[in-house]
């Protein structure tokens, strides 16, 4: 079970693996998560925004969760994203996770409707009171839920199974967290605050990023746990450039960042993800291919085996 204590390293956010008919692939997942693990990632953490909890059925997201948590097998942690648009739905996908074996969940905050900051916290509480031998964290991202001010983080640190952060949020308020509360955040925001926030004292990152190339991200974490500032600085700009070159190939316009994303994955190599779940539109495989033959010309480096 992973504790606020124990929290902490490269938490790789990878894409689930669908096959052809949108299916979850068992066999896909088990390889993927093998790499990862391999690479020396500190944690897998599934079934978020990347992750497609939105696309894949409940008897999938089941299955998901039992394959990462196999695989896994104390290799590193199993952090699957367990999120529901309702208290009761939340509380019905962390308890399977929990009688699964999982470290820990990743949940945004129920979603559609805002809530006031009584019935958030109240939430996080209902959650932790239902399933008491699984870790907590919340997924802090206002673009898709709700956001969690420092004034709800003095709270659930409160709760003794609340772990800490995944924050798409501001540095100001991961300072702040970190300043009243011991639940201190890991950033998510990747290309701008990844070393920022590392030499301020948070305890790591979740990263898209280590699906594309996870031991350069492993890498950046080592240089900055060693104090070797303008290694880590060095690589975070390279990290941003291999982003904007991405993203500035016309190969995939029209397509949704989702969908983009997945594909750049299957571009570099290190994991197998398939196709999106509808109604996002997969990029097709002979623009992946050229997002390979890209990225083999511009940064053959990068190519992890």
């Amino acid at each position: 079970m992973l504790t606020r204590q124990t929290m902490g390293g490269v938490y790789v956010l990878p894409p689930t693996p669908l096959n052809d008919q949108r299916r979850f692939d068992e066999e896909r997942m088990r390889n993927n998560v093998q790499r990862l693990c391999e690479a020396g990632v500190d944690g897998i953490v599934t079934t978020g925004s990347v992750g497609e909890f939105h696309t894949i059925r409940w008897e999938d997201h089941k299955r998901l969760i039992d394959v990462l948590v196999d695989e896994v097998s104390g290799k590193t942690k199993a952090i699957p994203g367990c999120s529901g648009v309702n208290t009761e739905e939340a509380i019905m996908k962390v308890n399977y996770a929990q009688d699964a074996g999982a470290d820990a969940v990743m949940n945004v905050s129920p979603y559609y409707v805002n809530v006031t900051e009584q019935e958030l916290i109240g939430y996080w509480k209902d959650l932790a009171e239902a399933c008491p031998n699984i870790g907590l964290i919340v997924y802090n991202n206002p673009y898709t839920a709700q956001l969690h001010t420092v004034n709800i983080f003095k709270e659930l640190a409160k709760i003794d199974t609340m772990c800490g952060s995944k924050e798409v949020t501001t540095l100001k308020l991961q300072l702040e967290i970190m300043r009243h509360t011991d639940l201190t955040p890991m950033t998510a925001t990747e290309l701008d605050y990844y070393v920022a926030t590392m030499k301020l004292g948070a305890k790591g990152i979740f990263s898209m990023s280590a699906s594309m190339f996870p031991k350069f991200i492993v890498d950046i974490f080592k240089a900055c746990k060693e104090g070797n500032w303008k290694k880590a600085w060095e690589m975070q700009f390279k990290l941003k450039d291999i982003w904007e070159f991405l993203d500035s190939l016309p190969f995939g316009k029209g397509y949704g960042s989702i969908s983009r994303f997945k594909a750049y994955v299957n571009a570099f190599g290190v994991l197998d993800c398939g196709i999106t779940g509808k109604p996002l539109i997969p990029v097709p495989k002979d623009i992946v291919a050229k997002y390979r033959e890209a990225i083999e010309e511009r940064y053959p480096e990068m190519i992890e085996q």
